[in-house]
């Protein structure tokens, strides 16, 4: 911003904290306020309609206009007591967060108000640390991934530390990189000093005591001397051996410890023997607060000892044990976590860990951008009749960019060895694509006056730093040339330009996003005034464990703005921050949806840039992140239902291992062994769909052959609903849909549908001993000839769909994508009659709840099998038969939840799946 716009923005803002001081105000409040603050200083700050729409734009950004309240489940405790808000002290440590967010990172009261309301509520969730009871409690903080959960702890750490907590723990993650930036984040935001030279030993005072954050604003001057010992610093995780040298204990603690530490095994047990040595094994006095940032990671498999969950989990436990009074806070953003889906956590010690006291559900602003709003969303109110629309596209649905797999088969395919790096010999013409429109949004974000803000470009495409490494020098190499011509011929005349390659990409990338029209810049001004200016700064940086943990600094660039493309791998993904990330390029295998929502970066606030964003991404990956984003979506609002009825955290744990999506978890988790999952899965008020079947002709027409003689042997007569589309058989005995179910042939990933123990589960169910058929038609010209059992036959049209080769498995065909289903939405309606069907429309609309498949599945009602006829809508050579069968299996819902007693046979999952594609590394790998 300019310095005129600036002052504004700073008046503006001042206004509206001072008229809406408990509301939150609208778009519209904000823009009204706007306008009268800018014609009242038009004379002295005059500012053009350009820099006035940026002013309101990062007014919304900041002050996120709305945000919902938190939601808590909790767990009966007869020795906990409410105690937060009767307890009383001077709130030095709040007092100065609550400042610092208001004056330093410009947040409006009301956000400020709200997270001091949620964080009161988890703090009353807490033990009491000034009891002189013992407490070893347990909870969990649910939020999106990049929206705010940070902010929540270090609020709860600064709260902690005013109500008497003593020692603080923060478990940061299983990499260097991101414990050092917690670290610092802690320094500026909780401690208020620098911590980089707190543990050098040759350092003077003066270099340990450099004021940062919170510790340049004094909340109350006579309480300015309440320091916090760091036993951790940004260069140095925990260390035994630096304490001792430099005699530090927690002997005769003043004041509030804090340790920032990995989550790593060796790390652990070094913390955890220091604690015991010191108190020669007695229970410490001191209260303890842990929270385990990202607390669903070191919940897989891995081949490293290190970074085992079972050790890690009990090393956790034991450091809790260590104190008398104990509050274990897990902070995730998936309810995935292995504390949930592990089907064996009631009979081993991780049970310890589970959050049986409260889970709390964090809101979002409306301006975050989350999952709902890039993939959208499995909403079936806005489904279209016709049934080849089956979800609602996202708000920002147009910044998602496929990468194509064909076009990744000479570069970054999901089997490549670490010997990439040796035989790379170019990159991928997409991924030059993405870099050219990075360079282009950063001359655009220079002609918005945000030339100080950082700006940053994610590329993920392998676990391997090697090739890490060789991309870097790729990507540096052409963007270093690509500078070069700018800044020789950029003020040329742009018919000269132009018959430069390098432009005409540039203009290319340029005008397929359609950049002039979103930044009102011509081409030319672009060229000739941004363009140099905007390239000459962009930085190439590999990120992962080999290149240092500082490889992201930051700090460094805060008074500028750091410009930079990042190249790595998991170092890019879990809770690593990248500062204003515009543009990321994304090909990683996908299957494993557990590991995939923590590696969204770029879900986050777009202040000011929102229109600008762009996703590259693989084509499978964006498939199953409209799956996970479905899946989390309902665990969600499960919990809120929760709520409403009292239940317990231990009643959502049983819910979530009980939700199909929890199967995929759960096999990953046992991939490294030969053990079979036993497993129950919810199968009430749920369709259940077959949209992974096995590429093999055998198997497609065995299918056909199946269902074809299934409709031949239905009773007649049958009857066709014009409002559905649909042929319906009713009341038919549940045998012959067993027999169905139990022969027909899915892909064996596709482990929502397992047919031996969906066929089973229909045999014994005694409430529903009738099943109603249905037969959908969709809008293709094209149509099959259906016999029935008296020899007429039916002459159903096909629904299209696009039916592709899924490369995340072997031999797998995926149908329609990343809606992840076969049916249209909401066909569950097929078989009720068109007043039913409004009626319970209706009656979800006056609930406020979604309409979807489970609307319509009353209870009332008998089951549903549908049998779809399929007719391939995608391009391509894919070899299929016309039609392709698919199934959907409709459970009405009951007063007891009923479930299907699932059993996944691991080694059969392992024939269909590389071993390289199932090592989700826990740590970048370095060859």
């Amino acid at each position: 911003m300019t310095q005129n716009a600036e002052m504004i923005y700073g008046q503006i803002y001042a206004a509206i904290n001072t008229k809406f001081k408990e509301d939150i105000p609208s778009v519209d409040d904000i823009e009204a306020e706007a306008i009268k603050i800018k014609e009242l200083f038009a004379s002295i700050y005059p500012i053009s309609d350009e820099e006035f729409n940026q002013i309101k734009r990062k007014l919304n950004a900041e002050i996120y206009h709305k945000i919902g309240e938190a939601i808590t489940i909790r767990g009966a405790d007869s020795n906990h007591k409410p105690w937060y808000f009767t307890h009383t002290n001077d709130g030095f440590y709040w007092e100065r967060y609550k400042r610092y967010l208001r004056d330093k990172k410009h947040w409006s009261r009301n956000i400020i108000d709200r997270l001091h309301k949620t964080t009161n509520e988890i703090m009353d969730d807490l033990g009491d640390p000034n009891s002189t009871e013992p407490f070893q409690r347990r909870g969990l903080l649910l939020g999106d991934v990049q929206s705010g959960k940070t902010s929540t702890y270090t609020a709860i750490c600064n709260k902690a530390a005013d109500a008497n907590y003593k020692v603080i723990i923060i478990l940061a993650g299983m990499m260097e990189n991101l414990r050092i930036q917690t670290q610092e984040r802690l320094d500026a935001e909780f401690v208020g000093n620098e911590s980089k030279f707190i543990l050098d030993k040759k350092a003077d005072s003066i270099m340990k005591n450099v004021p940062v954050g919170v510790g340049r604003i004094v909340a109350n001057k006579e309480k300015a001397d309440k320091p916090i010992a760091c036993f951790t610093s940004s260069v140095t995780d925990f260390n035994k051996n630096t304490l001792k040298a430099l005699r530090l204990s927690l002997d005769n603690l003043k004041g509030v410890a804090l340790f920032v530490v990995k989550k790593n095994k060796s790390v652990l047990n070094n913390l955890l023997s220091w604690l015991t040595s010191t108190f020669q094994d007695k229970l410490i006095e001191y209260p303890l607060l842990l929270i385990d940032d990202e607390a669903d990671n070191a919940s897989v498999n891995t081949n490293s000892e290190e970074k085992d969950p079972t050790a890690i989990n009990k090393a956790i436990r034991s450091i809790l044990n260590c104190f008398k009074q104990a509050s274990y806070l897990g902070i995730t953003a998936t309810p995935f976590a292995n504390i949930f889906i592990d089907p064996d956590v009631e009979f081993n010690d991780a049970k310890d860990l589970f959050p049986r006291h409260f889970i709390t559900v964090l809101p979002s602003p409306d301006l975050y951008i989350g999952a709902d709003k890039i993939f959208g969303n499995g909403n079936a109110d806005d489904w279209d009749i016709d049934g080849d629309k089956s979800r609602t596209e996202g708000e920002f649905n147009s910044s998602l960019i496929p990468i194509m797999n064909e076009e990744q088969k000479d570069f970054f395919v999901f089997k490549h060895k670490k010997d990439l790096a040796d035989s790379l010999s170019d990159l991928p013409p997409s991924l030059y694509e993405a870099i050219n429109y990075f360079i282009l949004v950063n001359a655009i974000t220079d002609y918005r006056n945000d030339t100080k803000e950082h700006r940053s470009m994610l590329i993920n495409v392998s676990m391997y730093t090697d090739v890490h490494i060789v991309i870097a020098d790729f990507v540096e190499t052409y963007v270093a040339d690509l500078c070069r011509d700018i800044e020789d011929y950029a003020q040329k005349p742009i018919e000269k330009i132009m018959q430069l390659n390098s432009f005409k990409k540039l203009f290319e990338t340029w005008q397929k996003y359609h950049l002039e029209e979103i930044s009102t810049l011509s081409w030319d001004t672009l060229v000739k005034e941004f363009l140099f200016n905007s390239i000459r700064r962009i930085e190439v940086r590999a990120v992962n464990q080999k290149t240092g943990a500082k490889s992201l600094d930051y700090t460094k660039y805060k008074d500028i703005g750091l410009r930079v493309i990042a190249v790595g791998g998991n170092s890019l993904s879990r809770g690593l921050t990248l500062e204003g990330l515009c543009v990321s390029y994304f090909y990683r295998n996908t299957m494993m949806y557990d590991t995939l929502l923590q590696m969204g970066r770029w879900f986050g606030y777009r202040p000011n840039y929102s229109d600008l964003f762009k996703i590259w991404m693989g084509e499978d990956a964006i498939d199953w992140y409209g799956y996970i984003t479905d899946a989390i979506n309902e665990l969600k609002d499960e919990l809120i239902a929760m709520k409403n009825q009292g239940m317990t955290p231990e009643d959502f744990g049983l819910k979530v291992r009980r939700a199909p999506g929890a199967l995929l978890v759960t096999a990953r988790t046992k991939m490294r062994s030969a053990t079979a999952i036993k497993q129950p899965i919810t199968v009430s008020g749920r369709l259940i769909e077959t949209p992974r079947l096995r590429y093999s002709l055998e198997a497609l027409n065995a299918n056909e052959k199946l269902c074809r003689d299934f409709i031949k042997e239905l009773p007649v007569p049958y009857k066709y609903d014009p409002d559905t589309k649909a042929f319906i058989w009713k009341n038919v005995p549940k045998e012959m849909v067993q027999q169905l179910v139990l022969n027909f042939t899915t892909h064996p990933w596709n482990l929502n549908f397992q047919s031996k123990a969906l066929a089973d589960y229909i045999g014994t169910n005694t409430r529903y001993p009738f099943w109603d058929i249905a037969i959908p038609e969709g809008s293709s010209e094209s149509c099959s000839e259906l016999i029935l059992s008296d020899g007429t036959t039916i002459n159903p049209y096909h629904e299209s769909r696009i039916i592709e080769k899924d490369i995340s498995a072997k031999d797998m065909l995926k149908v329609s994508g990343h809606h992840v289903r076969i049916g249209a939405g909401g066909c569950t309606k097929i078989g009720l009659e068109k007043e039913e069907i409004t009626k319970l429309r209706n009656q979800a609309k006056a609930a406020g709840q979604k309409i979807n498949d489970s609307t319509y599945l009353v209870e009332e009602r008998n089951p549903l099998a549908i049998i779809h006829l399929l007719e391939n809508s995608a391009e391509g050579d894919l070899s299929l038969p016309m039609p392709i069968f698919a199934l959907g299996l409709g459970f009405p819902k009951g007063q007891e939840t009923r479930v299907a007693n699932y059993m996944v046979n691991i080694t059969e999952l392992k024939n269909y799946v590389d071993e390289d594609d199932l090592e989700y590394e826990d740590d970048d790998i370095v060859s």
